[in-house]
Parts: structure tokens; C-alpha cells; sequence
């Protein structure tokens, strides 16, 4: 059909105005597919054996392969291989690695610290027997609600081993300068075989005995440790980790049993030495030493009128000074004396040398 005209007027002219048919615009095209969201690869995987797990851990992706962010942590596919010798390349690994977890979004979130996913792979005792020196090798693979995923994150390789079984007894004094811990030596794996060889051990340490505030100590060569970094009046939890030997490779043990020490300070400061006296007119003079303590608290003086027995404390309060003048006495009669150190805690050294004097007639 013609488009029909229109009149109109222009300076008393009748113009006709012809309207173009505009048939068919705006009609949509043929539909465009949405784009498809895969997120990027993990990146950063490592991984290493302690005790009865292999501790994975990797960078989660934050982008999908278009640039755009994602919303939260994908859902994520931990795949294992063991074989015999090194890391395979890719199409190996591909063709005999298996899923060993699938994490929804929800549990890669319980692993996740900040950008890092820390997830254990817990072998058992029974795996490790069975994979007893050969290598774990791991890739992560993240995939969308489709399952569809852009690759794997780097491949990683851990030579695997039973481990020892966890230490079961420890024993604790404490000592004036050292926590001492003694423990004996596990002889069997907890996959049954025997422990080859013992490289040493790890001594964890935490002031509050709360999961996760262990952090390693220190090392110890045969099953005997002394801590001397540490506090008296402080509590102190300690467990107990044993290196494995296999060849060039070395395997943790899960740990011990968890002890718990209270460092009370039941230890008296040296006695003090070279103890002096002076006898003047109506009284006597005592000097001595200072005592070598931390703590020290002060002296005190004790007195008595028989050599070795009967002994009397003159000071109430524990002296700060070094010196003593005992003005009580009498003239013309001997007496015995010996002082003593005191620590913050109380604890008090032994008597010193006994020293004796008979004070002077008032002149």
C-alpha cells in the first residue's frame, strides 16, 4: 500500500507531505545467548604432609575468565593421583587423577583466610600403608553451577608416609631456671609397620591450651626437652610432634597427648655469704653479701644464745639494705647469728654461716 499524502501549509501554499512507511523497525533480531560465567583457575597450590593429612593450600579465584568479579567462593574440586615417581604432566595427571572432594560454596567459606583456602586431605592410616613412599599429586579445579570450569590450578607433588603414633605420656617438673618435659620414643606407626628411624621431635607450646594457639617451641634431639623461657606464676600447655625418617624425606606425627605445667616458684634464692660481725658498745654490727636473686625480697636476722639451735627472727619485715645493727643485747653476753634471703614468693634460703659476737660495756 502507498503511503497516502498529507497537506499542510506553508507561506498560503498547500504542500503535500508524503509519510515513509516505517514497517518493520523495532522488531527484535534474533535472540543472543547469555554470556557464559566460568571462573578463573585456583592458583598458588601447595601442599605437605602432617601426620595422617596432607595440608592443601591455594589462592582462590575472585574473577570470572570475562573480568567480572564473582560473587563468593565457587564451588571447587580437589583431585588426587599417587604414582610412583615425580609430578606427571597435565594429560597424565588428568587421565588418572580422581575427585577426591567436591566443595560447595559454603564449604570452601569454613577454609577460607582472606584469599587462602587451607583444607586438609585426611588420609587415614590405612592409605598411607597402601601409598606407603609414593607421591600425592594434587590439582584444584573451580566450576561453575554447570559444571563447566576453565582448567586446573598448578600441580603439586607430596611423597606420603605412615607417621608415628602420637606420643602418649609426658612427664613435667619444674625446675629453677627450666620446664623440664621427658617423654619415650614411639616404636610403631599408626598403620602398624614399625618407625624406621626417629630425626627428632617438635615441641609445641601455648598459653592458653586453646585449639589453634599452639606454636612450635623449639626441637629436641632425644625424647628430653627443657623450656627455659618461661615465667614463674604462668601456665604453660605443651604437646609433642615426632619426626619420621624415610630416606631424604622427613614426616610429622599427629600430636601428643597436651600437658599442662604451672610454673610456681617454690625455689629459694641463694644464701647469702660472708656474713660479718662487729661488736661495739651496747650493740652489734652485722653485714653481709647480697644474695643473687631475680626476685629478691630482702633479708632477714635471726639471733639466739646457743650456738646452732634457738634461732629468733629480729626483723619483722624483710631488710632491703645489707646491714643490720642489733641494739638489744646486753653487754658481756654472747650471741649467735644468722641471716636468711626471701623471694617475692616467700621462699626462703637456708641459714647462712653462723657468725657470734658479745657486745661492749657502754663506755
Amino acid at each position: 500500500m502507498s503511503p497516502l499524502p498529507l497537506l499542510t501549509y506553508w507561506r498560503g501554499a498547500i504542500l503535500p507531505v508524503l509519510f515513509v512507511s516505517l514497517a518493520g523497525c523495532g522488531v527484535p533480531g534474533a535472540p543472543v545467548p547469555p554470556t557464559v560465567k566460568i571462573p578463573e583457575a585456583p592458583t598458588e597450590l601447595t601442599a605437605r604432609q602432617a601426620g595422617e593429612r596432607v595440608l592443601l593450600r591455594w589462592t582462590l579465584p575472585r574473577l570470572h575468565t570475562d573480568g567480572t568479579r564473582l560473587d563468593g567462593p565457587p564451588k571447587m574440586e580437589v583431585l588426587r593421583a599417587f604414582v610412583a615417581n615425580g609430578v606427571p604432566n597435565e594429560d597424565t595427571f588428568a587421565a588418572e587423577a580422581k575427585v577426591a572432594y567436591a566443595l560447595p560454596p559454603q564449604v570452601v567459606k569454613s577454609f577460607l583466610h582472606t584469599d587462602i583456602v587451607a583444607f586438609p586431605d585426611v588420609l587415614g592410616p590405612s592409605l598411607l600403608r597402601e601409598q606407603a613412599g609414593r607421591t600425592a599429586v594434587y590439582a584444584i579445579r573451580a566450576v561453575n553451577e554447570k559444571g563447566q570450569s576453565v582448567g586446573l590450578s598448578n600441580l603439586v607433588g607430596v611423597r606420603v608416609y605412615p607417621v608415628p603414633a602420637p606420643v602418649a605420656v609426658i612427664a613435667t617438673r619444674v625446675t629453677e631456671r627450666a620446664i623440664e618435659l621427658r617423654w619415650d620414643a614411639p616404636s610403631r606407626t599408626t598403620s602398624g609397620t614399625a618407625v624406621e628411624a626417629i630425626a627428632g621431635y617438635q615441641v609445641y607450646r601455648s598459653e592458653t591450651g586453646a585449639p589453634g594457639s599452639f606454636a612450635l617451641h623449639g626441637t629436641a634431639g632425644t625424647t628430653h626437652y627443657e623450656d627455659t623461657q618461661f615465667r614463674f606464676g604462668q601456665k604453660y600447655f605443651y604437646a609433642v610432634r615426632t619426626l619420621a625418617q624415610y630416606g631424604a624425606d622427613t614426616v610429622e606425627s599427629e600430636s601428643s597427648v597436651t600437658v599442662e605445667v604451672a610454673a610456681k616458684d617454690l625455689f629459694p634464692p641463694p644464701v647469702p655469704a660472708n656474713l660479718i660481725v662487729v661488736a661495739g658498745a651496747g650493740r652489734v654490727d652485722l653485714t653481709w653479701d647480697a644474695s643473687a636473686a631475680a626476685d629478691l625480697a630482702g633479708y632477714f636476722v635471726y639471733r639466739s644464745a646457743e650456738s646452732g639451735k634457738g634461732y629468733e627472727r629480729l626483723t619483722p619485715e624483710a631488710l632491703r639494705v645489707l646491714s643490720f645493727a642489733d641494739t638489744s643485747v646486753q653487754s658481756g653476753m654472747r650471741y649467735y647469728y644468722v641471716v636468711t634471703a626471701v623471694d617475692a614468693e616467700g621462699n626462703e634460703s637456708p641459714f647462712s654461716a653462723e657468725v657470734s659476737a658479745t657486745p661492749l660495756p657502754p663506755e
